[in-house]
């Protein structure tokens, strides 16, 4: 799958080469002056047969072969109009005052069967393919339903691509009907089984993330039109704390004087921002350019005196990227040298380059072998130097079959983002993040809705060091008609506040420590020292579950869980909890012989397999244990009324044995003081149905619960 770069086109009218549903993205190209291929010359002297023979149906015939030739070349938006020309004899008038923007890297479209079908349907179904290659979703689907009236074994494709199209047009339900059939009726040995069941999921995952609480969480604006201005606006960066450097493809008015005569060529520029206010104009980042070729997708060294950048060329139909390094001499960046053929492999595109904020590595994208899959996101050290060594691929924990592109890491939180069509998101390219620090990476998140869309969104920065999503910035094509725009994204952090006590006097504990634990890999992130207030606060932007844990010395510690904090970031304040610790010498932490609800103990749906999250838990009633070495207890499990009564019995002994296995293998509590008790749907604590018997959620989840007893001390 061809990697992104950019839009370019203004409007539909002119959207001669678009991105397909997976992403593929378009930049403009000036055209040099060049001897004429045959091709060309073929497809003039068709027009001209074109403009001088009757209505006849050789007349028709040649609008079928010029569509035919537009299409070969990977211009879907001209092939469209001159299949719809051959179908319904309309008229088209290209006009001769638009440029033609070309893909960055040109897809060959598969053929449409083997087997032999009507001439009208498989005009039809390229002329589906046309408006889908260019991602005019409505249209193609409409040609699709078409082509699969008249012969839908004939176009065996056709029912995948009519599903995808309805996906993309918002229309969930008949995409994953039409999704569904396909999957029953598609008896061909290739990959588009998996990619309609990635598509379902797509559907299921998109209509949840429009349910969800976090959509309330983010501010998002679009920058104003000084900035999103003409062609295509993207990959930001901040050059200082004040400077955003972008990459573009508008109009510039230099270009028209050249030989080419296309303003529409991709190059850097950069604009002041202060507190969120745009500062004068937008200026063209003066770079030393002999060779006047397409650049941009830059990143800076982190002492912003090297430059690392994207410059791309037409090779046999085909756009090729390179990596390009240049240096600042004081008044512009110097002539870029191209990387060696240790990054840049021949024949291969490499692109979209990131340089950490320590200055240790160089992250890119490309296609070269040796990856997962089509485009995939690779690493090398930089010396002292500036200089980067040997590439290494960044494993299929981040790498899918398909492509992921723009990569970008902060440092604050060690988090690597990047855009990815190859895992279930909200379609074409959805923005990732994956803790880790080169040596390992967790597995890759979807940033979710609205950070992300049902369109393309890619080449995301921070421009705060503290936390990711706090003040961030890139690009989408959610509200253009054609091209890649830059967008703000604000989330208000979550502020955990509140005290900590003594519990018989309830005085503020001096000297106390407050630590926040990461549950998934188990660290403290943040500490903080109790002072004669009695109080805590913490500013907190990571949605994974966490843990406020309190200590003293010679106090019990103290702890509340923060288990699903990213639902509640529509709040300012999340939760204000008061944490009271018992002094070691007074403390029974539990009643005896009375059942208390352990909270925040989980497991996975339908079974009995403890999540992580429930470990924090089971810790601090093995670390209780360990100080009262007499102590027994009783752990039992409770389900809703869900299920038969025989499944629910032994669903919840399961549970409850879990914790008991959990707090004898992993904490070495002896098993002989715990006890399991599992009692189905026994002993509810809320109703499970409603008064007027309607199903009751909420008061089912509160009977799915795990109990503690002590039996003594």
């Amino acid at each position: 799958m061809p990697a992104p770069v950019a839009h370019c086109c203004y409007g539909r009218q002119l959207r001669r080469v678009m991105y397909s549903t997976t992403g593929r993205f378009t930049e403009c190209t000036h055209m040099k002056p060049i001897k004429l291929k045959p091709t060309v010359q073929y497809l003039m002297l068709a027009l001209l047969i074109g403009c001088v023979l009757p209505a006849s149906a050789q007349y028709v015939v040649d609008f079928k072969r010029t569509a035919d030739i537009y299409f070969e070349k990977g211009d879907y938006y001209t092939a469209a109009q001159y299949y719809e020309k051959y179908l319904t004899a309309r008229q088209i008038n290209l006009g001769s005052s638009q440029f033609l923007p070309y893909t960055f890297h040109q897809k060959k479209a598969k053929p449409t069967s083997k087997k032999e079908i009507g001439d009208n349907t498989a005009v039809i179904y390229r002329l589906a393919e046309s408006y889908r290659l260019y991602n005019d979703f409505s249209s193609a689907g409409h040609w699709y339903e078409e082509a699969l009236k008249r012969d839908s074994t004939g176009v065996p494709l056709a029912r995948y691509w009519y599903g995808v199209c309805l996906r993309a047009d918002t229309k969930y339900a008949e995409a994953e009907k039409e999704l569904n059939r396909f999957l029953t009726e598609y008896k061909q040995n290739d990959d588009y089984a998996d990619k309609a069941r990635k598509e379902l999921a797509n559907c299921r995952f998109i209509q949840e993330q429009f349910a969800s609480k976090s959509k309330n969480k983010y501010k998002m604006r679009r920058l104003n039109s000084f900035i999103n201005q003409g062609g295509a606006n993207y990959a930001p960066i901040w050059a200082n704390n004040t400077t955003l450097m972008f990459t573009s493809s508008r109009p510039d008015s230099a270009k028209v004087k050249g030989a080419n005569k296309n303003p529409y060529v991709n190059s850097l520029y950069k604009t002041l921002i202060v507190r969120d206010t745009i500062m004068g104009t937008v200026e063209k980042v003066k770079v030393k350019d002999t060779r006047e070729t397409q650049q941009g997708v830059a990143t800076l060294s982190y002492d912003g005196k090297k430059m690392f950048l994207t410059r791309w060329v037409t090779q046999d139909g085909r756009n090729i990227g390179a990596l390009y390094s240049s240096t600042w001499n004081g008044t512009e960046w110097a002539e870029p040298e191209k990387l060696s053929a240790l990054i840049n492999v021949q024949g291969y595109s490499t692109e979209q380059p990131f340089v950490t904020s320590d200055g240790k590595y160089l992250i890119f994208a490309s296609d070269r072998p040796g990856g997962a899959g089509k485009y995939d996101l690779w690493y090398c050290t930089l010396d002292a130097s500036g200089n980067p060594g040997a590439p290494v691929n960044m494993g299929t924990t981040i790498n899918t079959r398909d492509d992921e592109n723009a990569p970008y890491y902060h440092e604050g939180t060690q988090t690597l983002v990047f855009s990815s069509n190859g895992r279930v998101g909200m379609g074409g390219y959805d923005l990732f993040a994956s803790k880790g620090d080169f040596s390992s990476w967790e597995e890759p998140r979807n940033l979710g809705f609205p950070v992300n869309s049902t369109k393309d969104d890619i080449y995301f920065t921070s421009h705060d060091t503290k936390y990711l999503l706090k003040d961030a910035y890139f690009s989408s094509d959610r509200s253009s008609v054609c091209c890649l725009e830059l967008f703000n994204l604000r989330r208000p952090n979550r502020e955990v506040s509140g005290k900590v006590l003594d519990c018989a006097t309830q005085a503020p504990l001096v000297g106390a420590s407050v630590n926040v634990v990461d549950t998934v890999q188990n660290k403290i992130i943040y500490t903080q020292s109790i002072d004669a207030t009695g109080s805590y606060t913490f500013e907190l932007e990571d949605v994974r579950p966490l843990k406020v844990v309190a200590t003293k010395n010679h106090y019990l510690t103290g702890y509340v869980m923060l288990t699903n904090p990213g639902e509640e970031l529509g709040m300012d304040t999340l939760i204000s909890p008061t944490l009271c610790l018992n002094h070691e010498d007074t403390a029974k932490p539990y009643p005896v012989n009375r059942p208390v609800v352990m909270k925040n103990i989980f497991y996975d749906f339908n079974k009995s397999t403890l999540r992580p999250e429930s470990y924090p838990v089971l810790d601090t009633l093995a670390a209780v244990m360990r100080m009262y070495p007499n102590m027994e207890i009783e752990m039992s499990a409770h389900t809703d009324s869900k299920g038969t009564d025989q499944y629910n019995l032994k669903l919840s002994a399961a549970r409850a044995q879990s914790c008991v296995d959990y707090l004898v293998k992993t904490a070495k509590i002896e098993e002989a003081r715990i006890h399991s008790k599992g009692f189905g749907e026994c002993c509810p604590i809320a109703p499970n149905t409603k008064p007027n018997g309607a199903d009751n959620p909420d008061g089912r989840a509160l009977n799915r619960r795990t109990e503690l007893k002590v039996l003594h001390y």
